[in-house]
């Protein structure tokens, strides 16, 4: 199923303010971000429709940033959004995703999503700033991080 990526926005922030824990924009942006990217290398299939773009700090779901830039450099609670449920295994994938991703700070999120030769860098070196970031790149960059965790764990 494909959701509104403010849905996953939402969940996000919901999770951090079940946890105590504050939640920046950008690390809202990278969060929402980055479990799209593990559903696309799961489940080859986009887990939201909305467009993704390289912005100058990484990238950027428009939609998303519109939705939370009022509340400021700290997000205080969820926006309007779609609502349908978020299916159960879709929920365990951002839990997943909030349990590995969810401590680090904003900075160490957008170095994450800066790699050379990962998506945001590919679209922004070709189309410069708020270039499209095509699904099929972040999901064959996410492929590529499942193998090289594969292969590092076998070289151990």
């Amino acid at each position: 199923m494909s959701y509104d990526a403010r849905q996953i926005a939402n969940w996000f922030v919901e999770r951090a303010r079940a946890d105590g824990t504050a939640l920046s924009i950008m690390s809202l942006l990278k969060l929402t971000y980055i479990a799209h990217g593990w559903h696309m290398e799961l489940r080859k299939l986009p887990l939201f429709d909305n467009k993704i773009e390289a912005w100058q700090y990484g990238p950027v779901i428009p939609d998303v940033y519109h939705a939370f830039r009022n509340q400021g450099v700290h997000v205080s609670g969820s926006v309007d959004a779609p609502k349908p449920l978020i299916a159960d295994g879709d929920s365990q994938l951002l839990s997943q995703i909030w349990d590995i991703y969810g401590h680090m700070s904003a900075f160490k999120l957008s170095d994450l999503t800066h790699e050379v030769g990962g998506p945001w860098h590919i679209a922004s070196s070709a189309g410069g700033p708020y270039a499209r970031i095509p699904n099929e790149a972040i999901q064959k960059h996410y492929e590529m991080k499942r193998l090289q965790a594969q292969q590092a764990q076998y070289a151990d």
